[in-house]
Parts: C-alpha cells; sequence; structure tokens
C-alpha cells in the first residue's frame, strides 16, 4: 500500500532531480507483497511471504535519457541516485525520440473504478487458505493407483503504484491476485515419471 509519507517522498525526488540538472522527469514509487502455502500430498511443504517496495526514475537531461532505480527509499540515498544518474546520462548520446508523452493524452480522472482490487485479500485466514491448497490437492489425491506425489498450493498477492511525470500527471494504481494450483506426478511405463498441472487465477 503507498502511503501518504510514501508520495511526499516522490514528491521530493521529482523536484530534487528538475532542479538539479533534468529538464523532464518520470517516476515510479510501487510496492508489492505476495504470499504462498504450498503442500505436497495434502500436508504444508513450504510457506513463503514476500514484500517489494522500490523506486523507478526516467531521466530526461540536455537531451539525453537514462533509466535508473532503487529499494533504498530515504532522501540521502535519493539524492545519491538522483545526482550519480544526472551525471551518468550526460555522458550518453543524444536521443531525440525519447520524449515525454503529450499531456493532452493523461488520464485526467473521473472514469469507472477499473475493479483491479479487492480489499478482502486482508481479512482471509491462513488456515482458510491451507484449506483451498488441501481442497485443490484431493481433486487429485486417491483418484487413480498411478498417483506417486501431489503438490498444490494457494498463492494472493497485492500490487500499489505511484506515478508522477514532470509534464502534468499524477496517479495512483493497485490490484489484487489470488491463485490455486495442483500438480501431479505419476507411475507411467519402466522408469518413466510423467506430470501434469492445473492451476486458476483471478483479481478477486
Amino acid at each position: 500500500m503507498i502511503t501518504d509519507d510514501n508520495k511526499k517522498l516522490a514528491q521530493w525526488a521529482m523536484e530534487y532531480a528538475l532542479k538539479n540538472g533534468c529538464q523532464a522527469a518520470k517516476l515510479v514509487l510501487y510496492t508489492n507483497s505476495n504470499s504462498s502455502f504450498e503442500l505436497r500430498d495434502g500436508k504444508i511443504d513450504r510457506l513463503q511471504q514476500a514484500t517489494e517496495n522500490g523506486l523507478g526514475l526516467n531521466l530526461y537531461v540536455d537531451g539525453r535519457f537514462g533509466s535508473f532505480s532503487t529499494n533504498r527509499l530515504n532522501k540521502k540515498e535519493l539524492e545519491t541516485l538522483i545526482k550519480n544518474g544526472i551525471d551518468s546520462t550526460r555522458y550518453l548520446a543524444v536521443d531525440e525520440s525519447r520524449i515525454l508523452a503529450d499531456p493532452a493524452r493523461y488520464y485526467k480522472g473521473g472514469k469507472p473504478d477499473l475493479q483491479l482490487f479487492d480489499k478482502t485479500l486482508y481479512n482471509l485466514n491462513p488456515d482458510d487458505k491451507v484449506e483451498l491448497a488441501k481442497v485443490a490437492a484431493g481433486e487429485v489425491m486417491g483418484k487413480d493407483e498411478r498417483v506417486i506425489s501431489v503438490d498444490s498450493s494457494y498463492s494472493d498477492g497485492e500490487s500499489s503504484s505511484y506515478r508522477l511525470i514532470s509534464n502534468g500527471f499524477e496517479g495512483e494504481s493497485k490490484s489484487t491476485w489470488f491463485s490455486v494450483s495442483a500438480s501431479v506426478s505419476i507411475k507411467g511405463e519402466g522408469e518413466a515419471r510423467p506430470q501434469d498441472y492445473w492451476y486458476g487465477s483471478s483479481l478477486f
């Protein structure tokens, strides 16, 4: 989730870039998180949770273009990144095709919600997530004597981003995803161990 403090830091970074040699800049601040519950033969095999935060910058300097990114989101680190990025970009060849889009093409708001985010993500119980993975495994386990092993999983996550473009765009987006999968290994002819899988995913 992008906080107000995150937005203020991004706005500061944009202003800093423009004050230190950029004629134009584009910035995206993002945060992603996901969790997964993996089962083998109906028993928990692995749990995983990860979070990622970062900032990407496109700098337009004296007709040249440079792209930079970092996950160190504090002013001191960003000052160094931006200054070094501007200096590095000046070493590149001029690229007249690298310009910002016409502001007339930017989204101005007021359109229907695209329905990409399901807030019930925050209310899901871990036990329910494990149960969904068990149900997926149950579709296969014990159904055929050739079955050797069954792996199943439940995963979910969310992505948020905040974008700034120096010629007049500010926007925010967020989305969620949910997925269930199962894979099976069976005893084939001789030493063969054929495998196959199934999965389903959704934004809600």
